[in-house]
């Protein structure tokens, strides 16, 4: 795989957006739905019939939200698509956010299933964790950690670091 100091430059592009936040708009999104886009870096390992295959992918997601219950909480669903180890990637994850609010900051904690359609057959369990902020009445911007473990043709585990937009409509 290599020396870990090769990841930093991806993982700050990833990052850096989310933490390097100046002047922000500090009243919370409008509650709604919305739209959410943004990249991925995913370390991916599996093991498949004798083979096992590791190695890092980016990806692109775009999905939406709706809320449910009180405070911020929402119901998702993203399709990701992308290219790196093991190939071409296509894929969809969904389930529930509960949202926190730290004053100008919100944390969310995501609880959800994943499945992976391309290169192979996999589905399993994916919990998320991370944090989002305000930038006006319907941009937010987030960013998160995140861990799959997939079933199928064989067994996955993924671990990613995301960041992206959320538009409330």
């Amino acid at each position: 795989m290599g020396s870990p100091l090769k990841l930093l430059p991806s993982l700050l592009i990833v990052a850096l957006p989310t933490v390097a936040l100046g002047q922000t708009w500090t009243r919370p999104p409008t509650r709604g739905p919305a739209l959410l886009l943004g990249p991925v870096l995913t370390y991916t390992e599996l093991v498949a019939s004798e083979e096992a295959q590791r190695g890092l992918a980016g990806h692109l997601e775009l999905g939406a939200s709706v809320p449910v219950g009180y405070e911020e909480n929402e119901l998702f669903l993203l399709a990701r698509v992308g290219g790196g180890a093991p190939g071409l990637s296509l894929g969809a994850h969904g389930g529930f956010r509960s949202v926190f609010e730290l004053e100008e900051w919100q944390s969310y904690v995501e609880l959800g299933v994943s499945v992976h359609v391309r290169p192979r057959l996999w589905a399993g369990p994916r919990v998320g964790l991370g944090v989002r902020r305000a930038l006006n009445a319907h941009l937010t911007l987030y960013g998160g950690l995140g861990g799959q473990l997939g079933f199928g043709s064989g067994l996955r585990l993924d671990v990613e670091v995301s960041t992206g937009l959320r538009w409330s409509l």
